[in-house]
Formats: C-alpha cells, sequence, structure tokens
C-alpha cells in the first residue's frame, strides 16, 4: 500500500455551526446552496445519441451502451475540501436520462407538476435543448407509454377514478450487494461473467438470452473502470495545480483510490466509502432519479474501520468527516438513499457497532435531511435507542425507528430464511428488502381502500366522474353486514385486477426495461444469467402497497354507528349528501366527524376495523404470485403526495366526514387533526393492526409537540414510549417534533425558518421548499398538538 494513505485529513478547527469542522461546515454551505441545481445537459444529450446508434442490439445492450455513454460524457466536478470523488446532480425535470420508461416527478419540491406533464420550461437547461429533447423523447415511446396503450379497459377506467394504480414496473428503488465489490472488485465479477459466457451453448435458445444478459454486464463492469480512471486523471490533473501541499496530498491520494476502487477491493475506510459512493453514482447513470439505498452501512464499514484504527491510519474523527462528506453527496441528489443502523446479526446477536454511533452523529452534525433508519431490538444496547430519539426530537424527521422482532417474522412469513431475514434493510422511503439479494420491485401497484368504499356506497359509480366502475352494487343495504360483504366482495376482484396489471408489466419490464448495473451488483444474477427484473436475484418478491386505511376505517364506523345502530342518517340520505360534497349539510358533516370513533384514540370498535382491513388486504394479496414465481409483499404505505395530489382529488366526500378532494390519510397514520387522545393512545390504536402480514414495510409518523421532549427526563420518556411500542407490535415509527407555531412562522417567514425540516411521508424535506398544499397537510397533522401534550 503506498505510503500516501496514512495522509491526515482531519482539519481540527470547529466551524461556527457547532461540532463541524471547517471542511464539512463549507462543503455544507455548498450543498444547501446547490440543492436544486439542473443535470448536466451533456448527459441527455449521451443517452440520445447512444439510443440513436444501438437501434439494432437487444435492449439489455442499449441500455448498457447508454450507461457507458453518460459516465463517459459525465462533467466530472469535485467541490472545495471534497474527500470523495463523484457528484450525482440533483434532480430537476428536464430530461429522463437514460430511464425513458418514466417522467420523475417529486411533487414535493416541484409542485407545478401533475401526471403526464413535465415542465420542461422550468428547467435551467442550455437554449434549444429543451425543445430539441422533447422532440427527441416524443419519437420514441417508452415503455410506460406502451403498457398505457395496451392496458384493458376495465384497468384504464379503475386506474382513472383512483381506485388503483398499478405499472409493475420497477422504477428507481435498489439495495445493490455492495459487499460483492468490496470482498471482489469489479474486475473479479468481469472475469466470472466472461468465464459463464464462453461457457454458453451456442445454439440453446435459452443460453441466447444468457448470452446477451453476460454481454451486457461485462459492458457496464467495464464502464464502471473506465468511470473511475476518469476520475483519477482528473484528481491528478487538479493536484498538478494545487499551491497547497496539504489539499495536494489529499488529491493525489483520492485519484489513488479511484485507481483501486471499484476494479479492486477497497484497502481503507476511505477507500470503502469511496468506493461505496462510486457505486451509488454509477447505478444513478442507470436510473436517473434513483433511490439506491446504501443498506447496513454501519455492517460493510465496520471491518475497515477497526483494523484503520488498529493500524494508526484512521481516528475517530477523521472517520467522521469522512461519513459527513458521503451524507452531504447523499443529500445533494434529493437524498433516497437509506441508510439502515444497528439491528442484528446474521446469528442474531446484536449487531450495533461504534459506526452506528458516528452514523448518528453525522446526521445530527449535518441537520439535513437524510434517509436514516435505526433497527431496535430486545438486545439493542438502551443508549442507542435513546441516542437515536434524542437526534429525533431535534426537529429532524430522523432517524426512523424499525422493530426487529416485528420485521423478521413478517419477512420469515413469506419465505425469506431467517438468517438473511436479520440482514434487512429499508430502501427508498420505507420499503422493506434484503440488500443485494432482492429484485428491487416494491411499489408495483397501489390499493385504495376508501375509494373501493365510495364505488359500492354509489352503486359502483364514481363519486367525482359518475364513471360506472362497478356492476350489480344494489342501492340500498339492510343490515351493516350486507354492506360490508359487498365492499368485500369488490375489494378482492379489484385487487386482483390490480395483480394482474402488476404482472403485465412485470413481464413487459423483463425484457423492455432491463437493469444490467444493477443485475452486475446483485446476488444470484450472474448465477442465473438473468437481468434482475427477469427473476435473476436470489429473491424475486413485488411490494403492493394499500392506501386508505385510516379513512376507510373511519368511514365504515361512521356508518355502521349512525346508519345501522343508531340510525340518525339513513342510508339514502347519507348518499346524497356525499355526493353533493354536503352541501348545505354541514350539520350532518359534523355529525359524522364528532359522534363516531376515529382511528387513533385507541377505542377498539374503530380499530378493530382498521386491523381487520390491513389484515383482509394482506390474505388477498397472499393469493397471487408474481410471474417468476415469487410473493407479493404487503405495503401500507400511503405516499403524501400521492395522498395530496392524486388518491384524494379522485375521491369523493366520505362518510368520516372529509370533503370531496381532499387528502386522504397517509399509510398507517390516523386522519389529520383526529387522534385527539394523546400520543399513548394512538400508539396503542397503531399497534393493534398485525403487521407481521406486512413484509414489505410500513410507514408511521408520530407528531409530538417540542414540549414532549422537555426537561431531563423528555427524550428517556419518549425512548419508552418507542420501546412500549414496539413491544406491542408496531413495526416502524418516525416523529415530527414541531408545533403549528412554528410552521405557520416558517411560512410566514420562509428564509428566516430554511432549517425547519419535517417528515412529510417517506422522506424528510425542508418545511419551506414544500409547496403549499402540502405544507397545510403537515400543519393539519400537528393541529391538535398543545402545548403540555398528552402521551
Amino acid at each position: 500500500m503506498s505510503s500516501s494513505s496514512s495522509v491526515v485529513i482531519h482539519d481540527a478547527h470547529e466551524s461556527g455551526e457547532g461540532r463541524l469542522t471547517r471542511r464539512i461546515a463549507a462543503l455544507r454551505e455548498q450543498a444547501v446552496a446547490c440543492a436544486n441545481e439542473p443535470d448536466p445537459a451533456e448527459r441527455g444529450r449521451a443517452v440520445m445519441r447512444s439510443y440513436d446508434e444501438t437501434r439494432a442490439d437487444p435492449m439489455a445492450i442499449r441500455r448498457a451502451k447508454a450507461v457507458t455513454a453518460a459516465l463517459a460524457s459525465a462533467t466530472l466536478v469535485l467541490d472545495d475540501g471534497d474527500l470523495l470523488a463523484g457528484r450525482v446532480p440533483r434532480r430537476v425535470p428536464g430530461h429522463q436520462g437514460i430511464h425513458e420508461g418514466y417522467w420523475y416527478k417529486l411533487p414535493a419540491a416541484y409542485p407545478d407538476l401533475n401526471s403526464g406533464s413535465v415542465a420542461l420550461e422550468r428547467s435551467p437547461l442550455p437554449q434549444g435543448f429543451v425543445e430539441s429533447l422533447r422532440a427527441w423523447w416524443q419519437r420514441h415511446s417508452g415503455p410506460c407509454d406502451k403498457l398505457a396503450a395496451a392496458r384493458p379497459e376495465h384497468a384504464e377506467r379503475a386506474m382513472r377514478v383512483g381506485v388503483y394504480w398499478a405499472s409493475g414496473l420497477d422504477i428507481v428503488h435498489r439495495n445493490p450487494r455492495f459487499e460483492m465489490l468490496l470482498e471482489r472488485g469489479v474486475l473479479d465479477l468481469r472475469e466470472e461473467a466472461a468465464t459463464r459466457l464462453d461457457a454458453l451453448n451456442l445454439v440453446d435458445a435459452e443460453d441466447a438470452a444468457r448470452r446477451v444478459f453476460y454481454q451486457s454486464v461485462i459492458i457496464v463492469y467495464d464502464a464502471m473502470v473506465g468511470f473511475a480512471n476518469r476520475w483519477a486523471k482528473q484528481l491528478d490533473a487538479l493536484a498538478a495545480v494545487e499551491a497547497d501541499p496539504f489539499r495536494c496530498g489529499e488529491l493525489r491520494q483520492m485519484a489513488e483510490h479511484c485507481r483501486q476502487v471499484p476494479a479492486h477491493p477497497p484497502r481503507t475506510f476511505w477507500e470503502v466509502l469511496q468506493a461505496v459512493w462510486l457505486i451509488v453514482c454509477m447505478n444513478e447513470a442507470e436510473v436517473s432519479g434513483s433511490a439506491t439505498s446504501l443498506g447496513r452501512l454501519d455492517q460493510y464499514l465496520q471491518p475497515f474501520y477497526q483494523a484503520d484504527l488498529a493500524a494508526g491510519r484512521l481516528t475517530r474523527e477523521v472517520a467522521l468527516e469522512l461519513i459527513e462528506c458521503l451524507f452531504l453527496k447523499c443529500y445533494r441528489t434529493f437524498d433516497f438513499h437509506y441508510t439502515m443502523l444497528g439491528g442484528q446479526t446474521v446469528t442474531g446477536t446484536d449487531a450495533t457497532n461504534e459506526l452506528s454511533y458516528l452514523c448518528l452523529d453525522a446526521l445530527d452534525a449535518l441537520r439535513t435531511p437524510r434517509a436514516v433508519g435505526v433497527r431496535i431490538h430486545r438486545g439493542s444496547p438502551p443508549e442507542l435507542l435513546r441516542r437515536a430519539a434524542d437526534i429525533a426530537g431535534h426537529g429532524l424527521g430522523r432517524p426512523d425507528f424499525w422493530n426487529d422482532e416485528v420485521v423478521i417474522k413478517a419477512l420469515t412469513r413469506v419465505g425469506i430464511p431467517v438468517a438473511d431475514a436479520r440482514e434487512y434493510s429499508a430502501i427508498g422511503c420505507v420499503e422493506l428488502t434484503i440488500p443485494g439479494k432482492c429484485n428491487s420491485r416494491t411499489m408495483g401497484h397501489a390499493m385504495n381502500l376508501l375509494k373501493v368504499l365510495e364505488l359500492v356506497l354509489n352503486e359502483g359509480r364514481c363519486m367525482q366522474t359518475g364513471t360506472q366502475v362497478l356492476q350489480g352494487v344494489p342501492a340500498e343495504f339492510a343490515t351493516y353486514d350486507d354492506l360490508h360483504a359487498c365492499y368485500r366482495h369488490h375489494a378482492a376482484r379489484l385487487i386482483r385486477e390490480a395483480v394482474e396489471e402488476d404482472a403485465r408489466g412485470y413481464v413487459f419490464q423483463s425484457t423492455e426495461l432491463p437493469f444490467p448495473v444493477l443485475s452486475a451488483l446483485t446476488e444470484g444474477c450472474l448465477q442465473s444469467g438473468r437481468d434482475v427484473m427477469a427473476g435473476g436475484a436470489t429473491y424475486n418478491p413485488a411490494g403492493v402497497n394499500l392506501f386508505g386505511v385510516a379513512n376507510v376505517a373511519d368511514s365504515l364506523a361512521a356508518i355502521s354507528k349512525l346508519v345501522f345502530e343508531e340510525r340518525r342518517v339513513t342510508f339514502a340520505e347519507l348518499r346524497t349528501v356525499l355526493n353533493s360534497d354536503f352541501e348545505g349539510r354541514e350539520d350532518l358533516r359534523q355529525l359524522l366527524l364528532t359522534h363516531a370513533p376515529k382511528f387513533g384514540n385507541d377505542d377498539d370498535s374503530v380499530d378493530r376495523i382498521a386491523a381487520e382491513e390491513v389484515a383482509f388486504y394482506c390474505s388477498e394479496i397472499a393469493k397471487y404470485s408474481t410471474p417468476e414465481g415469487g410473493r407479493y409483499h404487503a405495503l401500507v404505505f400511503g405516499c403524501t403526495p400521492d395522498s395530496v395530489y392524486s388518491m384524494g382529488p379522485k375521491c369523493g366526500a366520505s362518510a368520516d366526514g372529509r370533503r370531496a378532494g381532499k387528502p386522504l390519510a397517509t399509510s398507517l397514520n390516523p386522519t389529520p387533526g383526529q387522534a385527539k387522545t394523546g400520543a399513548t393512545a394512538e400508539l396503542k390504536s397503531v399497534s393493534k393492526v398485525d403487521l407481521t402480514n406486512t413484509p414489505g414495510g410500513v410507514s408511521y409518523i408520530l407528531e409530538l409537540h417540542p414540549t414532549a421532549l422537555d426537561g431531563p427526563t423528555g427524550v428517556g420518556t419518549v425512548a419508552s414510549l418507542f420501546r412500549a411500542f414496539f413491544d406491542q407490535g408496531g413495526m416502524e415509527i418516525s416523529i415530527n417534533v414541531l408545533g403549528e407555531e412554528d410552521l405557520r412562522n416558517a411560512q410566514a417567514h420562509p428564509q428566516e425558518h430554511t432549517h425547519v425540516l419535517v417528515r412529510v411521508f417517506g422522506f424528510s424535506a425542508q418545511f419551506t421548499s414544500l409547496d403549499p398544499p402540502l405544507q397545510e397537510y403537515v400543519i393539519e397533522r400537528t393541529r391538535q398538538l398543545g402545548r403540555g401534550v398528552i402521551l
């Protein structure tokens, strides 16, 4: 090893922002200032040119060559003082990069976007580039367009009115097997692919498909090495003109790192972080706007950390600075690069280590949105939970807290061996995966139970459009059981429809939208000779989302009590008032709002309904298998932007007192403003849902007033609350610690409150960066909070 590997990089001076070093404070300032930088125009040009030049090639080869073109043309920019080479520009609407199948949109950051429309004009790209880009994509229909064109009419109708959405396409969620590169390096993996390619039978049809696969991964392996070598040359050039000898030494060592990784296994802690980030950059080259999870970062970094400490090459302070560099790079890419900490080893012992705490320290110090989760089990050190709870109490919306006992049981119930289940991580927002061993297909479709109930209440018609979606729905129901049976019957049929549409996209993607980069980094693909989207991974599940849990539970509870038990409202009167969006009947809306039980208040009469509807959905999904023989993994995760911009606007007024077009409750959260009896009661309601049936994951956000953490015992009280929640069966929890007054101040004076961070759903964001509807949704969730909040 070169002697340069012992260069000291730590700048011990404290910055004005607290514990940050001068280097990290400067890098943080640059990252925040460049939060909305555009994608470089050369990326779009390179991809278009590559696709035009490779029309005769199989799609896997075309996509591999497009990755090569993107990496070869990327402008190499290094921020002053940065210790890791590579940058993924902040994703903005403007071009689709390589992923021609999907117009990526993020309503939280770009409120002017809506389904089927991308505001290319607002991207700060060169003159004339937007027009040429639009014209090119108009000439080339992507996979989403082709799928939609062939969609059955009944599915198109159901999706149009908001019963479900289903594409079956995996778009951006991925967790490569970082350990593959850390243990073997790209060149060794390439050699295996070449050996397997040479062994194929030239006339066998299945081997012909495998031949294309191996050729595609060899292309991307070469692209990975080429990209790192480009960076090595760039860093040498920067070092040659660097006047500061200290910085010159850093640059030369970084160049050496890029010559080492990912071609060969990393040798030091600094090198392994460089390898991890280059892999992320390469994944982003395949899917522009990717959600590449870092997986269990503290686990695979730990051997390098310990070795460097023992050899005197590293100190804890240096390691922290390097992790902060990595986290700031993640932030610049609209961070969905999930990092999971703590938990258990494959043998079931506690996996918490010093890097678990270092990563939490970095999260706390940087105070930028960062997707971090902490796994807790009965053997976790109490200080891990307390430290994580303390950071969450600072108002970051992070970290998330995961219950190992529930998650591991959920995964083993669907056939994942316990040793692999103990390796779980989250991907994207909160979707569960086995890092580097799953196909990452986590968002195949989403079912909106509230819309199903709306159709049953309205003789099968959509209240918003009048579209007839269901046939044979009675105009009246004699009993609640009759209504509920009808609702369940049609929900089961619509779930089957969504699965069928999901499967159609699944088969389509296996040939039309392969992922050679992800396949090259996923366990099982080299062995099987199949793309990760064609069943090549070790496990091939498909995540499926559930929307509207609290809304449908509250609505069914109101109907049961007020229509059929107390008979204060007739069924016909209810249908009429819902169709008119309560026009002239605010009295009836208030009756539904205030005289019927609401999920989130530890009321068994409504909590039981929520638990039963989730269990029903999970049991229906469990009846089906993916085209590759994998299992469907139920996921209780209703994305807030979809609830606000898509699903909510497509739902008419509902029997829980919600007006037409208003947002739906998010994921497993109570309806905003309806959990009124304290955090403990809310947690008890949520824990009544059997989440061992949801191996896909769950999202639950608890809103707390800042005073809940006041005083010397505040953090300990919240940590105990989480522990009790997990003991009762909770799977995942995150918290927002902001009151309405704080958020109103941020609305009124945004320039003075850019530091205010909130958990929106699967991501955290600067509150002032959200558009007004999302801001109001977050505020509504906190409205019932007050000082002296009841825990």
